[in-house]
């Protein structure tokens, strides 16, 4: 058994997938070992799941950084905030003009209809089961409902002065 695997729980090896994930994104690990200046066996041993070694918290952001734009980014933060109990959602960038209100409550009116619906349509059986959440496509309806919300709500803030 390797150094340390004994004591690794599931939020550690949540930690090492996403790592590894992150660093196949941002170009494996000879690239991200050359850019970060560690060697490609100390890279691998942050995305190994069976040895107690991690990346340093400093390098996250640049790790998260290097695979911007792929899919699953930011990985390690994404299964940081899980282990928290929160979900991710990236805040909009600022508008240099003023909001539209009324388009955007639109907009959160249609998604939350649209998401509804799709719920009273699946419930025809009484239940919400994964076949039905996939076949009607809710996670991506409920996923926009809530980036809209979120621009909304930093919105809000902006105009606080928060």
């Amino acid at each position: 058994m390797a150094r340390g695997a004994e004591n690794l729980g599931p939020a550690d090896i949540a930690i090492s997938e996403a790592t590894a994930d992150a660093v196949h994104a941002a170009g494996r690990q000879v690239y991200v070992g050359r850019m970060l200046e560690r060697n490609q066996s100390t890279v691998a041993q942050w995305g190994n799941s069976e040895v107690a070694e991690f990346i340093p918290l400093r390098l996250v952001p640049v790790v998260e950084n290097m695979s911007a734009g792929q899919d699953g980014w930011p990985h390690i933060t994404r299964a940081l905030a899980k282990m928290q109990g929160f979900e991710l959602f990236r805040l909009p960038a600022p508008e240099g003009e003023a909001m539209d209100w009324l388009a955007q409550i639109g907009i959160l009116s249609t998604e939350g209809a649209d998401i509804t619906r799709k719920i009273c349509t699946a419930m025809g059986d009484r239940k919400v089961c994964a076949h039905d959440v996939k076949r009607l496509g809710m996670i991506e309806d409920a996923e926009q409902l809530v980036s809209v919300a979120v621009a909304i709500l930093a919105r809000l803030r902006a105009v606080a002065g928060e």
